[in-house]
C-alpha cells in the first residue's frame, strides 16, 4: 500500500525529519539514498516488524512530495501509513516557527 502527502518544506528538511523519525522509533535504516530522496526504515514494535519505504521528491517552490510504501493491502496497513505520516508531521512541527501568546484569566472572560 502507498500513501502520498505534499509538504511545504524543502526535500532536505523532509529527509532530516525522516532520519529523526528513525531515531524516535529506534528504527534500523535498511537503505538510504539521500541524493535520490529514498530512505527505507525497519521498525520493530511488540514483536511485529515493518519496513517503511520513504521517497521524497521536489515539488518546486520549496515544497516536497513524500510517499510511504508498506507491504500489504489491508486496513491495518492503511492505519500504519497514516500513523507514520502523523509522526512525520509531529517531527516537522517541532521545526516550525510559531508564536505562542499568553492569555490572562481576565482576558479570557472579556
Amino acid at each position: 500500500m502507498t500513501g502520498r502527502k505534499k509538504y511545504l518544506q524543502p526535500c532536505d528538511m523532509l529527509l532530516n525529519a525522516i532520519h529523526d523519525l528513525a531515531a524516535l522509533q529506534k528504527a534500523r535504516t535498511v537503505m538510504c539514498d539521500s541524493p535520490h530522496g529514498i530512505v527505507h526504515l525497519q521498525v520493530t514494535l511488540y514483536e511485529s516488524e515493518w519496513e517503511y519505504r520513504f521517497t521524497v521528491t521536489d515539488a518546486g517552490g520549496n515544497r516536497s512530495n513524500v510517499t510511504i510504501e508498506l507491504a500489504g493491502e489491508s486496513q491495518e496497513t492503511n492505519r500504519l501509513i497514516d500513523h507514520e505520516f502523523a509522526l512525520l508531521d509531529y517531527v516537522l512541527i517541532d521545526r516550525a516557527k510559531i508564536e505562542i501568546a499568553k492569555i490572562n484569566e481576565h482576558d479570557k472572560h472579556t
